[in-house]
């Protein structure tokens, strides 16, 4: 991959260059600092926190090939700092279900009894998991206020019984408050949070309103997970594998190259 041209925010660089310090080593980067300098035969590979104008390019300009990296969608919850962060290829989450590239990546997750029950679709209610900011809606082009007024006045309307949880605290607290939450939900709802893997690996039904990695599982019961875990696993890596390449090269394996 060492051919692969790159163009990197410079706040992206400044706040999460451990996780493209590969890419600087091994491959021609260019740190950009405003729209205008992004050049269409380099991949534009940004982290979040983001500026803004990096959104605003991206969702203009469909043409611009992107990599967004973001934290993991599991295991962090196990680590004082985020210990694996997801890579998403033209998109804020790999929505793209495809065969596994070499060896099972399924043992490079972290995942305890906590965080693994059997299929049980028994509930008290349904529970909608908010995202916390607005910035996927600017980038599908979709109204934050309007959807969740209208999303909660749907959901609200049916004759299940309707929890809301705000996205708030810190990721550890998230994880403690609302794990036993989903154990007593009937179906965890979302627009993009990393609840809804949590809930399938917990063994609940999900359902999806935007974009997700495990969006291709919604709705969905009592099925093998093993092809999710797969998916998960082939898109959320370790600082480790960020230092030596292995991040970027199963990326690419996985989600260009297929």
């Amino acid at each position: 991959m060492h051919q692969y041209k790159f163009q990197i925010p410079k706040g992206s660089k400044e706040l999460r260059g451990q996780l493209f310090s590969y890419l600087y080593k091994h491959c021609d980067v260019k740190t950009i600092e405003r729209p205008e300098e992004i050049e269409k035969d380099r991949y534009l590979a940004f982290s979040h926190p983001f500026d803004d104008w990096v959104f605003d390019a991206i969702r203009k300009d469909p043409s611009i090939n992107f990599f967004h990296l973001d934290n993991g969608y599991i295991g962090n919850h196990r680590h004082k700092r985020p210990e694996y962060y997801r890579i998403s290829y033209n998109a804020l989450q790999n929505v793209h279900v495809r065969p596994p590239v070499g060896k099972s990546r399924i043992n490079h997750l972290e995942i305890d009894d906590n965080l693994w029950q059997d299929w049980n679709e028994e509930g008290d209610y349904n529970l909608l998991v908010m995202p916390n900011n607005s910035n996927i809606f600017r980038y599908l082009g979709e109204d934050y206020d309007t959807w969740r007024r209208d999303t909660i006045c749907w959901y609200d309307s049916l004759p299940e019984k309707l929890i809301i949880r705000e996205k708030e605290g810190k990721r550890r607290q998230r994880f403690q408050e609302i794990l036993p939450m989903m154990m007593k939900a009937k179906k965890v709802i979302t627009y993009h949070s990393m609840a809804v893997v949590e809930a399938l690996c917990l063994g609940k039904p999900i359902e999806v309103l935007g974009q997700s990695a495990v969006q291709h599982w919604q709705k969905q019961y009592g099925f093998d997970r093993t092809e999710m875990l797969e998916h998960i696993a082939h898109s959320q890596f370790r600082r480790d594998e960020y230092a030596n390449g292995d991040a970027w090269a199963v990326t690419f394996k996985y989600q260009l190259e297929q």
